[in-house]
């Protein structure tokens, strides 16, 4: 009687790590994945951006922006872009930003309707801030909203046509000008 008590048991143990560890499929056959959770607000207030003469530039002044994150790169032909699309855009009252390790140098000729601002952001504070960026170092733009919150970011961009078609969303946030 006790031999055929502790088999069930063993038995029974069996049968449910079996079910346990057994694959499982979705009545459809394709795999369950659960859905991305919508990523956090991102707003970029009160990070360390310097100016050529080092004095502290907050960044939340030049909103609403186009932010440019060039490490590494002069990138003239992105600035220029960027700057024309800005200038053709809804918000042309939008600033560029451009910032890097060290105050990086503008190309010549920019449109002269965009106020434009090359910064220094010695600790790579406005990347870490933006999760979807933190771990790349490839040249990036943001587009920040009036209040600071970021918009869009786009992780290896070569050319103001990544994120042109949503400048328009920047319109909503530059005031109307007065008369």
């Amino acid at each position: 009687m006790p031999l055929l008590i502790m088999s069930i048991a063993v038995i029974a143990t069996l049968v449910s790590l079996f079910a346990v560890a057994w694959p499982r499929r979705n009545p459809n056959g394709t795999p369950q994945v659960t859905p991305p959770s919508p990523p956090a607000a991102v707003k970029l207030t009160g990070h360390g951006l310097f100016d050529a003469d080092g004095a502290a530039v907050p960044l939340h002044d030049l909103t609403p922006a186009v932010v440019l994150l060039v490490e590494g790169c002069t990138c003239a032909d992105l600035i220029t872009g960027t700057v024309d699309a800005v200038a053709a855009s809804k918000a042309p009252s939008a600033t560029v930003v451009v910032i890097a390790a060290r105050v990086p140098t503008l190309p010549a000729g920019l449109n002269e309707k965009v106020k434009v601002r090359a910064l220094a952001d010695p600790n790579s504070s406005v990347r870490a801030a933006v999760p979807f960026l933190a771990p790349s170092r490839t040249t990036a733009a943001l587009l920040v909203a009036a209040d600071g919150t970021v918009i869009r970011a786009v992780s290896s961009v070569t050319a103001a046509s990544a994120f042109d078609s949503e400048l328009g969303n920047l319109a909503a946030a530059v005031p109307a000008p007065t008369a």
